[in-house]
């Protein structure tokens, strides 16, 4: 392969993610301005109001020199150059999925006539369905990161962030990082296909770029606002939209937060599967896993350990989970195994 070649095909893989991070600079300033609109408002503020503060506000030293808010920064790096190209190169894509699913339920079931002709009702249904489908999974994969043990080890690194800034967001393992963004998406694909079919309808243009717009304003409004230092609620909006206040106390390490409130972007989902926490006014936390893995036992207060530590915790608990099916299976005449049982 020609040398030429390569490098078409290298800046081919990273050309999404490019776009992605040009667009994501545009956000910095409505970023910058609504933490500094937050600190002015905060009651905690003492002092006069200078530019000194203003930037000590919205950049503050001790989260930023934290050893947990460095992992968070050299990882997210590191997805940005990896994680990202790679859901590209893997064409995890739910909008193609549904267009995929549509067309093949065509061919094997019969082409349907349009139910939908307008082309507003079209991209509202549409994007209405992906958006709930692809939210509705994103809720379910995120629990189930909290319950099943397996997905738990891998989660677990995100968990113990001691500090919360933007770059916190990033701070997932690769592997987490895969099923996180591929299982909603699948799932959304899925459902909005089939719809498409119900419908007679195609994937219309103005559904694609609803959904971008979508993403786009759901990364700076929920994803990072969601990951920063200053607990802002929504009010009474807190039980429909995940306000900032919801992901934070979700990142608390007081028992009685535990595996609350884990939607991605709605939290009807945790009103309705008894997941959700509405923090008291003046409620405070502390953020991190527990009260034993915290400081200087955090198991992942470096970029390796934030790395390794996860294979080795899934390693014993696939092996303690062999050891338990083998004690429980039976022996040629019947009998059960036991843990004391002569081998």
């Amino acid at each position: 392969m020609a040398k030429h070649d390569i490098w078409t095909s290298i800046a081919a893989f990273y050309e999404p993610t490019l776009e992605m991070v040009e667009l994501w600079t545009w956000g910095i300033p409505l970023f910058v301005t609504v933490i500094a609109v937050m600190f002015m408002l905060s009651e905690k503020r003492q002092g006069p109001l200078t530019v000194r503060s203003l930037i000590g506000s919205i950049f503050p030293r001790e989260q930023y020199a934290h050893p947990s808010s460095r992992v968070d920064i050299w990882n997210g790096v590191l997805l940005l150059a990896i994680g990202f190209p790679l859901i590209g190169v893997m064409a995890i894509n739910g909008l193609a999925i549904a267009g995929n699913i549509a067309a093949h339920a065509s061919h094997e079931l019969g082409v349907r006539d349009p139910m939908i002709h307008s082309a507003w009702a079209m991209v509202a249904i549409q994007f209405i369905v992906y958006f709930l489908s692809v939210d509705f999974a994103g809720y379910w994969v995120h629990r189930w990161c909290h319950t099943v043990p397996f997905l738990w080890n891998l989660h677990k690194p995100h968990h113990t962030a001691e500090t919360l800034t933007p770059w916190t967001l990033f701070r997932q393992h690769p592997i987490e990082f895969l099923i996180l963004n591929a299982i909603p998406a699948m799932f959304g694909g899925v459902v909005t296909g089939l719809v498409l079919y119900a419908t007679g309808t195609t994937m219309h243009p103005g559904t694609v770029a609803a959904v971008g717009i979508q993403a786009y304003a759901a990364f700076f409004i929920v994803d990072v606002f969601s990951h920063v230092h200053v607990p802002v609620s929504y009010g009474w909006l807190n039980r429909i939209v995940l306000a900032p206040v919801m992901h934070n106390l979700h990142h608390s390490l007081e028992l009685r937060h535990r595996d609350k409130n884990n939607a991605v972007l709605l939290t009807v989902w945790d009103w309705m599967f008894g997941t959700l926490y509405l923090p008291e006014k003046g409620e405070t936390w502390r953020w991190g896993l527990n009260e034993e893995e915290f400081g200087e036992a955090n198991p992942h207060r470096t970029v390796k350990a934030f790395y390794l530590e996860p294979f080795t915790s899934v390693w014993a608990y696939l092996r303690q989970a062999w050891s338990r099916q083998g004690e429980h299976e039976p022996h040629r005449d019947g009998q059960q195994l036991s843990s004391d049982s002569p081998s």
